[in-house]
Parts: structure tokens; C-alpha cells; sequence
């Protein structure tokens, strides 16, 4: 059979006797040099189908072994064609799918850009925005309009560095108020400061100042056993002073003490002691006063005519004052008078400790407005002393103070008892001990008010 461009040539074969012979084996030996070993390889099964080429050409061969494969009939069916016609086709069919997966490769490279330039770009822009948002470059604007989950996050970040954008401004203009305020704050400070310090340098003149009215010690211990003071202000200055005079009249000298707490302590109460020591200086030692009522007495009028200048004043203000106690010592038969208001006299005469108890006044608060009313309303006391007693005055300072374990006060009966056990001990010893206790007790806690002690042995 003849084609144009294929030729097919189709070859039966046998092996009979009758056929066989050198010049019928020649038919397929011309066109196929391996026909023996086709031949033997075909053989080997009952019907088999083998493929075979040389250069030219393209074989097909079928072994059909009958029924009368014992008389030698086995017949050997050969196609042949021409193996550049066969691969024609298959090269045409190769070219058209080569021409075909071309542009669908092409059409999946521009959907792949075209997908990756829809989604990823976005993405891509998205995480710019955030890395300038992250920078602090919330100006930066994030230029996508999609509709889709990621075009809502890039409205939402949009939105939120706008309301950032707001809030730094609005920080920003505060932090300029701040400014102005914190430099007026710091002008006024350094204002401030000046006038502290100029205030704590008049206070501390005015402690040097007190102080000095205080009289020195040393000068009365030659008049009785011993003296000690504990003295210990809250402040600078105290509202707390103790006062002695030495007074003769005729062939009798006389010693005075007195132990006072005025109203407030710090400045105000500094001023009422000022004030205080100098009433008592003139009553005593001007005007003659020895006897411990009549001091009491005019020390309230005088504290009332120095501040309520009238009536009205005095009945619309708080009573302002004094608490006192005087003692008035006979120094030549050691007699002692002890009027108070509001500080008790402690006297030991070597075994037991005797308590004097004032009345719950003030000098300058009475309500009595004649001299005599008041002189006729406070207490005397008359006390025979002897050599190696010991008096005690102190305000309530001491007993008033917070501290110890449970941070309570201190107590009177504390007091009374730490006066009872420290007068066996020499008077410095004494001083010593009430001291130490005193800052014991307190240790941590802040004192609550001025602190003033004094103890004369006879």
C-alpha cells in the first residue's frame, strides 16, 4: 500500500515446509536485519505483538500460534511504515500542544502577576504604612480603596493616625501650658524658697533671742543643791519656758520658779512666752509680787489687757494663755508656797513622791474678770522642805508624747513613776535617764509638742 508520504507495507510470513526455502527468507531479511532474533523472540509466546525500527522504518509483527503450530503452520504477520510518516503525526500533535500550553503558561504568568499585583501590592502597601505609623510618621497616608478586609484595615489605620495625629496636638499644646506652668511653678518656688529661708533665719534669731531670756543655771545652783532643765522645743522655738527670780525683801531671800506652757508652740507660742517672761519679771521683781496667787492673778489680767484690747474681742476669740505653775521658795527656813494652773508641783522627799495638783485653768482664760476673783479661785499649797529634796515641774509635753511599740502616749503615771525611780540617781544622772527615755519612747515617731522638765534638789 502507497501514500503520499506513508508507505505501508504488510508481509505474511510461515514457516511451513512448503513455503520455506532461501529465496522466500529473503522477503523479510531485506528489510529488517534483525528478523531471525525477532523471529526467536516471537516464538517464545503463544501470541505476542512486538514493535521494532531501524532508521527508516516502523514494524509491527503478530505471531499467531494454532491449532496447527505441530505442522509448522505458525504464521508471522509484519506491517511496516515509514517512521517519518508515523512520527509526523505525533510531531503535529506535538507542535499543537506546545502551541497550546505556550499561551496558557503566558495566560497563568499574567493572572499569577495580576493576582499577586491585586492582593499582595495592597499588603505590601499596608505594612509601608505601618512600619512609618510605627516610626512615628502618622501623616503618611495609606493609599487603598478597596472594599475587601484589607481596604477596611487600611480605612481603620487611616482613622486611627488621624485621631493620633489630633491627640499629639493636643498633647503637644498641653505640654506648652505645662511648660509656662512649670516655669511660673519654678519661678514661684525659687520665690518661695527665699522667703523660707528668709523666715527660718528670723526664726532661728528668734531662738537666740529666747534663749537668752532663759535664765542661766549655773547662777542658781548656787542658791539650792542642783538644778537640771530638759528642754527639747518641737520647733525652733518653743511655745514652752521656765523662768527663775531671785528676790530679797527684808533680811528674807526668796527664790521664784516657774514652769509654764503657752498656748500653740512655734512662733505664736515663742511670742506668748516672750510676753510671759516679761509679765512675770515685772510682777515679781517690779511690783513686788512673792505670793504665788496674787502672781497668778495679775499674770491673768495683764495676758488679758495685753490681748483682748475690748470686751467684745475677748468674748469672740478663743482664751489664750498660759499654764503655769509657781513656786516660791523661803530659802533662808526652806518654805515653800506652790500655786498652778494647769502644771502640777512634784515633790520627793527622799522616799515617796508627792503629787500637787493644780486647777484646770490657764492664766489670761479665766472667766472672772476682777483680780480677786481669780486670786480667790486658785490654790495655795505651803510645803516644809529640807535639805536633799527634790521638786519637779514639767508641762505636759512629755507625758503627752506618742511612741513605744503600740505608738501610745507616754502617760502620767509613766511620768510619775520614771520621776519616782530616777531621783535616787545623782541629779545630772537623773537628767540623763529622763532624757534617754524621753527619746526612747519617741524613737520614730514625731514629737507632738514642746517638752520642758525641771528639777531642783534642795
Amino acid at each position: 500500500l502507497i501514500d503520499n508520504e506513508i508507505r505501508t507495507d504488510i508481509v505474511l510470513s510461515s514457516d511451513a515446509k512448503v513455503i520455506r526455502g532461501p529465496e522466500k527468507e529473503s522477503i523479510l531479511t531485506d528489510i529488517l536485519n534483525n528478523w531471525e532474533e525477532l523471529k526467536a523472540r516471537l516464538a517464545t509466546d503463544k501470541m505476542s505483538i512486538s514493535l521494532e525500527s531501524n532508521d527508516n522504518l516502523l514494524f509491527a509483527s503478530s505471531l499467531n500460534k494454532g491449532q496447527f503450530a505441530d505442522l509448522g503452520l505458525n504464521w508471522i504477520l509484519i506491517s511496516s511504515r515509514k517512521a517519518a510518516g508515523t512520527y509526523s503525526a505525533i510531531n503535529d500533535l506535538k507542535n499543537r500542544i506546545i502551541w497550546i500550553i505556550i499561551p496558557v503558561f503566558i495566560g497563568v504568568i499574567i493572572l499569577a502577576l495580576f493576582m499577586a499585583n491585586y492582593f499582595v501590592s495592597p499588603i505590601i502597601k499596608l505594612s509601608r504604612s505601618a512600619s512609618e505609623i510605627g516610626k512615628g510618621n502618622f501623616s503618611s497616608p495609606i493609599e487603598i480603596s478597596s472594599k475587601d478586609e484589607i481596604g477596611q484595615l487600611a480605612r481603620e489605620l487611616n482613622n486611627t493616625s488621624k485621631i493620633l495625629i489630633s491627640r499629639i496636638e493636643q498633647q503637644n499644646e498641653l505640654n506648652k501650658q505645662l511648660e509656662l506652668q512649670k516655669n511660673e511653678i519654678t519661678k514661684q518656688k525659687d520665690v518661695i524658697e527665699e522667703s523660707n529661708y528668709q523666715i527660718k533665719d528670723s526664726i532661728s534669731y528668734a531662738r537666740r533671742i529666747q534663749r537668752s531670756m532663759l535664765p542661766d543655771l549655773d547662777a542658781y545652783t548656787r542658791l539650792i543643791g542642783d538644778v537640771f532643765v530638759f528642754f527639747q522645743p518641737k520647733d525652733i522655738v518653743s511655745g514652752d519656758f521656765y523662768w527663775f527670780e531671785r528676790v530679797r525683801k527684808g533680811r528674807n531671800d526668796f527664790l521664784v520658779i516657774a514652769c509654764a506652757d503657752c498656748t500653740g508652740h512655734g512662733v505664736p507660742g515663742a511670742i506668748m512666752s516672750i510676753m510671759g517672761s516679761n509679765q512675770l519679771t515685772n510682777i515679781v521683781y517690779y511690783q513686788n509680787y512673792l505670793d504665788p496667787k496674787k502672781i497668778l492673778a495679775r499674770l491673768d489680767k495683764n495676758i488679758k489687757f495685753e490681748l483682748y484690747r475690748d470686751e467684745d474681742e475677748m468674748k469672740n476669740s478663743f482664751k489664750d494663755g498660759m499654764e503655769i505653775g509657781l513656786a516660791v521658795i523661803n530659802l533662808d527656813d526652806l518654805t515653800m508656797e506652790y500655786a498652778g494652773v494647769g502644771i502640777p508641783l512634784y515633790h520627793f522627799d527622799g522616799k515617796d513622791l508627792h503629787v500637787y495638783k493644780p486647777i484646770k485653768e490657764m492664766a489670761g482664760g479665766f472667766e472672772e474678770t476682777e483680780e480677786r476673783d481669780v486670786e480667790n479661785k486658785i490654790i495655795k499649797e505651803t510645803i516644809n522642805l529640807k535639805a536633799g529634796d527634790r521638786i519637779f515641774m514639767a508641762t505636759d509635753g512629755f507625758q503627752d508624747q506618742f511612741g513605744g511599740k503600740e505608738d501610745k502616749k507616754f502617760m502620767v503615771r509613766n511620768f510619775r513613776n520614771l520621776l519616782t525611780s530616777s531621783s535616787k540617781l545623782e541629779m545630772q544622772a537623773q537628767y540623763e535617764q529622763v532624757k534617754n527615755e524621753f527619746f526612747g519612747w519617741r524613737d520614730q515617731s514625731a514629737q507632738t509638742d514642746d517638752v520642758l522638765v525641771m528639777g531642783i534638789q534642795i
